[in-house]
């Protein structure tokens, strides 16, 4: 039988836990507050620069670039997104399925950002394109532009017939869709008036 000491000592102990773990709820709530700003006030700006591509390769007529056509190597090159830890329910679960239906069957090659894309590739013996990127947390701007040059680069050489982006859509607290976008060769829409 525990003693009062023990029993008092063992309800303040439960909360100081409790505070703590009311003051870490705080903080995630603050940061995902922020991201879902940051993700909505971004949305509008991808959707116009894709949609102003799309328009002006529409209305281009018979243009001949390297970027338009399909390349001859028979091989994907697929950037997966991901988190670097997981306790986040589907999110990365849910691309990895997607990338995994996406490259099955192929010659494909995966530029992993986050660590969790990483473990998995690594597990399921998929060859990475490169490494460099797997800690998504530390991932710049300039990083980014990093990124797309070495995959235009590889495209334009010939490597990839195929770039592929994997990400998880966020349409709102409860609901994040996994996606693929096909990055290269651009997809020239049907002719607008």
């Amino acid at each position: 039988m525990a003693s009062m000491r023990d029993i008092k000592r063992r309800k303040s102990s439960i909360q100081s836990t409790q505070q703590i773990t009311k003051a870490m709820k705080l903080v995630s709530t603050v940061k995902f507050q922020k991201a879902k700003v940051k993700a909505e006030t971004t949305r509008p700006y991808f959707d116009k620069m894709y949609e102003t591509v799309s328009s002006i390769l529409s209305r281009s007529g018979n243009i001949h670039h390297r970027y338009l056509m399909q390349g001859e190597s028979q091989k994907k090159a697929v950037i997966v997104i991901t988190s670097n830890r997981g306790l986040a329910g589907g999110y990365n679960s849910n691309i990895l399925k997607l990338v995994q239906s996406e490259i099955a069957g192929k010659d494909a090659v995966v530029l992993p950002i986050g660590k969790k894309a990483l473990d998995y590739f690594r597990s399921k013996q998929i060859p990475t394109f490169t490494e460099q990127y797997a800690e998504a947390a530390e991932l710049t701007v300039g990083d980014c532009f990093s990124v797309s040059k070495q995959v235009s680069k590889a495209f334009l050489a010939g490597e990839f017939d195929q770039i592929v982006v994997a990400y998880t859509n966020f349409v709102s607290v409860l609901a994040q869709t996994p996606a693929a976008m096909q990055l290269l060769p651009l997809e020239k829409p049907e002719k607008k008036e």
